[in-house]
This record gives C-alpha cells, sequence and structure tokens, in this order.
C-alpha cells in the first residue's frame, strides 16, 4: 500500500534535493533517524534501564555491554544512543523491529508475571513529552492505536486520516493504557582509545578502508556500518572513517568526551 516507501522518503527528506525532482514538501527534521532491531550489533557501557528491567544472567542494566546483542536489545540501544544523541524524530518500520520490544498484548501481560521488557508503547509518550517524535509504519497490531496523537491509513497507495474512527474503536473496546514511572535518560558512557590503533599489529603502515560490503576498516578493527540506514554516498562512510581516525590519534588522554568532540 505504499506504508514503507512513504517512510523511505520521509528519511531521505532529511538531505537536499533537486528542485522539481517531486519531493518538494518531503521534508524532515535534520535529526530523524530510521530505527531497526539490528540482531548481532555489540553494545559497550550502554543504561538500558528505560527499557529493561533486568536480563537473565545480568547483574545490572546500568553499564551494559555485549558483542552480539539480541533483537529487543539491539533496538532499544539504537533508540537511546539516538535520544542521547539529541535525535528529535524516530522512525520506525514494523516489519523490521523486534515483536517483543514493540508491543506486549494483555494476554502476553498476563502469562508472563516475570516480564523483562518494557515495551516502546509504553515509551513513546514519555519520549514525545520529552521532545523526541516517532513515526511508526504498522500493519499487524493495533497496540499503538491508543497511544498515537494521528493516525493514517493507506488504502491504494492514497493516505487518509482515520484518527477519530481508531480513538472510538479504542474507546469501544475499552482500552486502557498503564504506563510505568518515567525513566531516566541520562547515559554516563565513555570511549576509551587505549588499545585501538589506525596500524595493524605488525605492520609500520596505517589502514583505512570502507568497503563496498558496508564495513569501515581502521587497523585491526572491522566496524559494521550496515546498519546506517542514513547513509546514502560512499563518501559519507570516508568521512566517518577518517572521523573515527583522528579521534584516535588526536587523543592523548585516553578516555574521549564524545559529545564535546563531535561539536568540536
Amino acid at each position: 500500500s505504499g506504508k514503507s516507501t512513504l517512510l523511505d522518503a520521509i528519511e531521505m527528506g532529511i538531505y537536499n534535493h533537486i528542485p522539481g525532482d517531486g519531493r518538494e514538501f518531503v521534508l524532515t527534521d535534520s535529526s530523524a533517524l530510521k530505527m531497526y532491531a539490528e540482531d548481532g550489533r555489540p553494545v559497550s557501557e550502554l543504561d538500558l534501564s528505560p527499557f529493561f528491567r533486568y536480563l537473565p544472567g545480568r547483574a545490572g542494566l546500568q553499564r551494559f555491554s555485549t558483542l552480539h546483542a539480541s533483537g529487543s536489545v539491539s533496538q532499544a540501544a539504537n533508540i537511546i544512543e539516538a535520544v542521547c544523541g539529541k535525535c528529535r524524530l524516530l522512525l520506525i518500520d514494523e516489519d523490521k523491529s523486534a515483536t517483543n520490544f514493540m508491543i506486549r498484548d494483555k494476554l502476553m501481560k498476563a502469562l508472563i508475571q516475570r516480564e523483562p521488557i518494557t515495551p516502546f508503547t509504553d515509551r513513546v509518550r514519555e519520549l514525545s513529552a520529552r521532545g523526541v517524535s516517532t513515526i511508526l509504519v504498522i500493519g499487524g497490531s493495533g497496540e499503538y492505536l491508543s497511544v498515537a496523537n494521528k493516525i493514517y491509513m493507506m488504502e491504494d497507495y492514497l493516505i487518509h486520516d482515520v484518527t477519530e474512527r481508531a480513538k472510538s474503536i479504542c474507546v469501544s473496546h475499552n482500552v486502557k493504557t498503564e504506563l510505568p514511572p518515567p525513566a531516566n535518560w541520562q547515559q554516563c558512557r565513555s570511549l576509551y582509545s587505549d588499545r585501538f590503533s589506525s596500524y595493524p599489529e605488525g605492520s609500520g603502515t596505517e589502514k583505512l578502508e570502507v568497503s563496498d560490503m558496508g564495513f569501515v576498516i581502521i587497523g585491526d578493527e572491522k566496524i559494521d556500518v550496515r546498519g546506517l540506514h542514513d547513509i546514502v554516498s560512499p563518501r559519507q562512510l570516508d568521512t566517518l572513517g577518517f572521523m573515527l581516525r583522528y579521534l584516535e590519534i588526536s587523543n592523548s588522554d585516553r578516555k574521549i568526551d564524545i559529545k564535546n568532540k563531535i561539536d568540536d
């Protein structure tokens, strides 16, 4: 029906485009990011408590690290990092998300007494109050109808405002949303540059390579950037590679304040 295509258009609206190419009205806040579940991504020193009460076998969530995150953990990490990076608009496609992270219906809540995940549906209004909006494409779940500000339906590639109709359905089905206490969204993360070098082990020559397969290779580090869906040009990846190299070679204190460095 064109739902994902519309979301793709909004995603690309962060960039300038050629006048007259048909996208005059596709204008998006420059901080917008598309969020996916990125099964297998590493997570380092991140506070996951906004979306997790606990994780099996883990003592705490305030400084969570893993080399291979699950779908739900990876999507939570992507959103938390985006919010901390001052993203003001999250773009989410239900088809590319972790279902157990996005929703938890009443039957599952009744069955699972000790539920570790606080689903995104319980935080989306809280994020909105903090100035972070969400555009969500859904096709199989009505869990978000009760918390959405506006609801549009794509039918035969045309878009219709069905907010009043959807809200009346929620009322008729006595849908009520019980929200958890507000989360602490402050992150205390540190980036350390020790053990990171642009020189491969045993080599006297720096290595910086941007692969067509979606990797940035610096020294012995192979960084998977296939999940950065807002990247549209190989030159952008080249720039990211040189920025990472610069952070490493220009840092004499070993500990990097990444936010201030990027701002500088």
